[in-house]
């Protein structure tokens, strides 16, 4: 078997396969999160995730009713284990007493994908249970503040953030989901970059690979590891929320945003969670009833985003179809033009 251990800010995963090109996949996922050896013994044990490449064995399962569908997968229940069906194409067995899933299956970019989505799944969890959670946004320190432009998905994030750390002052703290501390403040969660296929992502062709998704089209990663030395260390005091707001036309601006409309969009990125891959399939230990049992982590999400509006301004961003336009918008914004 071939491992890697990461450190999740304190939780720690462990990923093994007797494929060490998987594991090699899963660790440029999340590299900065890397660790060769456990490097704080106070850690708790590592959540173990067990990789095989070869076709589940159905015939050996026991005949479960089951408990609940998403799009990606079908889940059934048996005394704390999860049986996730990925409609006969891999099967993950998640054991919650033992913290562990054992996946298996014959195409390799699935049980990537698999994997890459467990991780960010059982993290979040971990993490929400010490309120510490997920926005969906980027995050860049400019001079000492934190900034987070809160935009959709495909909505450029990733693009602006690569622009962003080109620049002179600009360190990443998060492009798809930097964390908030119960203050408000923010902590680094940087993980590979995503861009659309054919886009020039300006980089070495070794830094870059091409994935096909579950229930996406195939998506561009950029490995983190090429701005490992604009990345963040700790946390952040925050300094603006930036809320995108999509343009037709050519109007590019950022104007003050009231408090309502501001901790609307905290709502759906951050207590919702739109655009934050949460793994329901990973979650739900007693299938959808436990969605009630969620209202506490919503709670201390709220409280957390109702922090951040307190220590930060928050602004609306309107994007109109001139990217460049856009990008010197939020330089001159912020200074650094």
């Amino acid at each position: 078997m071939t491992g890697a251990r990461f450190d999740f800010h304190g939780v720690a995963i462990e990923v093994v396969s007797p494929s060490a090109e998987l594991v090699s996949e899963v660790r440029r996922d999340f590299v900065w999160f890397h660790r060769a050896a456990p490097t704080d013994h106070a850690l708790a044990a590592p959540f173990r995730i067990e990789l095989h490449l070869e076709a589940p064995a159905y015939d050996a399962l026991p005949a479960l009713p089951a408990a609940f569908f998403t799009p990606r997968n079908v889940c059934y229940r048996d005394r704390g284990r999860t049986y996730i069906d990925y409609f006969g194409r891999a099967l993950a067995v998640f054991d919650r007493a033992a913290e562990s899933c054992v996946v298996h299956g014959a195409d390799p970019e699935l049980v990537h994908e698999i994997a890459y989505l467990l991780i960010l799944s059982t993290v979040g969890e971990r993490l929400d249970r010490r309120g510490v959670h997920r926005v969906h946004a980027l995050g860049v320190r400019h001079r000492g503040r934190g900034v987070l432009l809160l935009l959709p998905s495909g909505g450029g994030k990733s693009t602006m953030a690569m622009r962003l750390l080109r620049e002179p002052g600009f360190e990443l703290i998060g492009e798809d989901t930097p964390l908030v501390e119960r203050d408000g403040t923010l902590l680094p969660f940087p993980l590979r970059l995503g861009v659309r296929p054919g886009e020039d992502a300006g980089v070495a062709p070794e830094h870059v690979r091409t994935v096909r998704r579950m229930e996406f089209d195939p998506k561009t990663l950029v490995d983190i590891d090429v701005f490992r030395d604009r990345i963040v260390g700790g946390p952040v005091a925050p300094g603006a929320i930036l809320v995108g707001q999509r343009n037709l036309g050519r109007v590019s601006a950022i104007e003050p945003l009231a408090l309502g409309p501001a901790l609307g969009a905290l709502v759906k990125y951050m207590v919702v969670g739109l655009g934050v891959y949460q793994g329901m399939e990973f979650l739900l230990e007693r299938g959808v009833g436990d969605l009630a049992g969620k209202l506490g982590t919503a709670a201390s999400r709220l409280r957390a985003a109702a922090q951040l509006l307190r220590r930060a301004p928050a602004h609306r961003f309107v994007l109109g179809r001139d990217i460049d336009r856009n990008y010197r918008t939020l330089l001159e914004f912020l200074g650094g033009a």
